[in-house]
């Protein structure tokens, strides 16, 4: 099993993108219910919805556990004052020696580029710092918004093949997108800020 060096806390121009804590779960629990509407199409995860403070704490933790074993990297998507404005981190997938990034963000920060700004960090920080070879974003077919942020950076659409995701209810083949070592030397990502983390 690959060991991979996700770093605990990674900075962007506008952003903090760091493992959630047991202090972020009244968070979670304000700013998820009010973009259930939003989400639930595309989050299988929200049916789930709404959770109490302690429900969140226990995930939480879960979610903890898995980080510390390095099969799943969760995170928060704060600003600079510590409001949670959305949710990203790395999924590991089918491939050995790659990491899929997965995102949401709260309505009211929709069209900001807050989600691009997240998405690009974690490329440049799974492909310069945490060891993988490639990186993944999949998302639904009817997903349009999310299908922007890859094209954006500059990612490749590429079918993987056997990957399916949650669209509108109901289960669908993915659309994927790949980005490796040859993306970070193509624009937009070759001269994309780098982040900081540690």
């Amino acid at each position: 099993m690959t060991s991979w060096r996700v770093p605990s806390r990674i900075e962007t121009a506008r952003l903090v993108l760091r493992p959630y804590v047991a202090a972020d779960a009244e968070q979670l629990v304000d700013v998820i219910p009010r973009n259930l509407d939003h989400l639930s199409p595309y989050m299988e995860w929200t049916r789930f919805e709404p959770q109490t403070v302690e429900q969140r704490r226990e995930w939480i933790a879960g979610e903890a556990a898995k980080t510390a074993a390095g099969t799943e990297f969760t995170m928060g998507m704060f600003d600079a004052a510590g409001a949670l404005v959305g949710g990203t981190g790395f999924h590991l997938r089918t491939d050995p020696d790659g990491l899929e990034i997965g995102y949401w963000i709260d309505a009211a920060h929709e069209g900001t580029g807050l989600a691009t700004e997240a998405a690009a960090a974690l490329t440049l920080v799974a492909l310069e710092v945490a060891g993988a070879q490639v990186v993944t974003i999949g998302h639904a077919p009817t997903n349009a918004r999310s299908a922007a942020i890859p094209r954006r950076l500059g990612y490749t659409q590429r079918d993987l093949g056997g990957k399916e995701c949650f669209d509108a209810g109901e289960m669908a083949p993915a659309v994927e997108w790949v980005a490796d070592a040859a993306t970070l030397t193509r624009e937009p990502l070759a001269s994309w800020p780098r982040p900081t983390s540690r």
